[in-house]
C-alpha cells in the first residue's frame, strides 16, 4: 500500500478539463495535438490514458503551469581515442506537456556536434541547465553523463 501512496503522489496532479457539459478533474494532462487533448488518471493501480475532443473542451486548469524536464546527454569515446558519439536520453515521455519534434530536432542537432562541450553549449542554448555530471568506463570505452534540466511551461 506504501508502494501505491508513494507513486500515486508522484503521478497524480490535480489538473481539470472543463467540458461544454462536464468537468473531469484529478488528471494530469499530457499533450495535445489538433484535434484531441490526452490526459490520465489513476485508477486503482492502473495508470489509465484518455482523450477529449478539443471542441468539447472549454477551458483547462493546472494544478502547476510549469514543470521540470530532465535529460541525460551522453558522450561515448574510446579511451585514448579522439572520435566521440554524442546521444541523448529523455526517459519516458509518455507524460510530459511537450511537443515531440523538440526531442527529434535535438537529437537531430546533436549528431552535427563532434565534442561534448559543442552539445552542451547547444542544449544551454535550447534553455538546459546541467545539474550534474559523472563519467562511467565500459569495455575500453568512456563514458561521461551530463544531467540536463529545463522548465517548460505547459
Amino acid at each position: 500500500m506504501l508502494i501505491f501512496f508513494s507513486t500515486s503522489i508522484a503521478y497524480t496532479q490535480n489538473d481539470t478539463i472543463y467540458l461544454l457539459d462536464s468537468i473531469i478533474s484529478s488528471v494530469r494532462i499530457i499533450n495535445q495535438n489538433e484535434e484531441n487533448l490526452n490526459y490520465f488518471y489513476l485508477d486503482s493501480f492502473t495508470k489509465n490514458v484518455s482523450s477529449v475532443s478539443l471542441d468539447k473542451v472549454e477551458k483547462i486548469i493546472f494544478e502547476n503551469d510549469k514543470i521540470e524536464v530532465f535529460c541525460d546527454l551522453i558522450s561515448k569515446k574510446k579511451f585514448l581515442g579522439i572520435d566521440e558519439s554524442i546521444s541523448i536520453n529523455y526517459g519516458n515521455r509518455d507524460s510530459l506537456w511537450i511537443d515531440n519534434k523538440i526531442y527529434t530536432l535535438m537529437s537531430n542537432d546533436l549528431k552535427k556536434f563532434n565534442s561534448i562541450i559543442d552539445a552542451l553549449n547547444y542544449m544551454g542554448n535550447e534553455g538546459w541547465k546541467a545539474i550534474n555530471s559523472y563519467s562511467t568506463s565500459e569495455n575500453s570505452y568512456t563514458i561521461e553523463h551530463y544531467i540536463l534540466k529545463k522548465e517548460i511551461t505547459k
